[in-house]
């Protein structure tokens, strides 16, 4: 008996080990990470998905209603239909997804303001810069030069502040055109415009006193007599023999 199922078994294995090789290479018998064909979606499951996919966007909570001439709750709550069971689920695995995406995009864009409001103070030349004869001084020329070397090529742009008249800041534009087309050729001139602005700036009084108040304010320095060697190894001595 022993024997026999032995017989058979080896009969089997030779049969799955000639045929199976054959049927898959016929594709009848497909690999399980073959890919697959999708499976047919039913009408009912297109029409849950469907369902599903309008609702997916709906702002996650409680919803207000109104009953019995109030809204409950009277704080401002979304509206509508509740949320389907498994945007809840989705929610709360997710949290605080997508909340935390429009944190960061609106914490990066006033970040990139900041950044671009800042360069173009930077790169501002403003009427100190001028002489009167509205070319540049000596003054406005460094800080040009400094436009041209420092600003990044995405801020690199030079503002003029506009003049008292339009005759005024056209002799602007073109001083600080001919300086910057002297000191990077014509080809890389950065774009000049003008810009209606006040300087930034504050009386001279003040800035002398924040600076003196500052030197005041600071600790004169106290430099500590240094350790001697000598004095550590004989003080260590005469306390060894005092112990003795």
């Amino acid at each position: 008996m022993e024997g026999n199922w032995r017989g058979w078994s080896l009969r089997g294995a030779i049969v799955c080990a000639t045929l199976v090789p054959s049927a898959v290479s016929a594709g009848m018998i497909p690999w399980p990470w073959n890919e697959q064909p999708p499976l047919k979606m039913t009408e009912h499951r297109a029409e849950r998905e469907a369902y599903d996919a309008a609702w997916a966007c709906d702002p996650i909570g409680s919803r207000q209603v109104y009953k019995h001439g109030t809204l409950w709750p009277p704080t401002p709550r979304p509206t509508g239909p509740a949320n389907l069971p498994s945007h809840i689920y989705r929610a709360e695995q997710f949290w605080p997804h997508p909340y935390n995406c429009q944190d960061q995009e609106y914490v990066g864009g006033r970040s990139a303001a900041q950044a671009n409001n800042g360069w173009v103070t930077m790169t501002t030349l403003y009427e100190y810069h001028f002489d009167e004869t509205q070319q540049l001084n000596e003054s406005g020329r460094m800080q040009l030069r400094w436009i041209l070397e420092n600003a990044p090529v995405g801020y690199r742009y030079a503002f003029v502040q506009a003049g008292n008249d339009s005759i005024s800041s056209e002799l602007r534009l073109a001083a600080v055109k001919a300086n910057a087309s002297q000191l990077v050729g014509p080809d890389q001139v950065p774009p000049v415009l003008v810009r209606v602005i006040s300087p930034l700036d504050r009386p001279t009084e003040e800035v002398d006193d924040i600076r003196r108040f500052e030197r005041k304010s600071i600790f004169k320095p106290i430099i500590t007599p240094p350790i001697l060697t000598n004095a550590i190894g004989t003080s260590a001595a005469s306390g060894s023999g005092d112990g003795t």
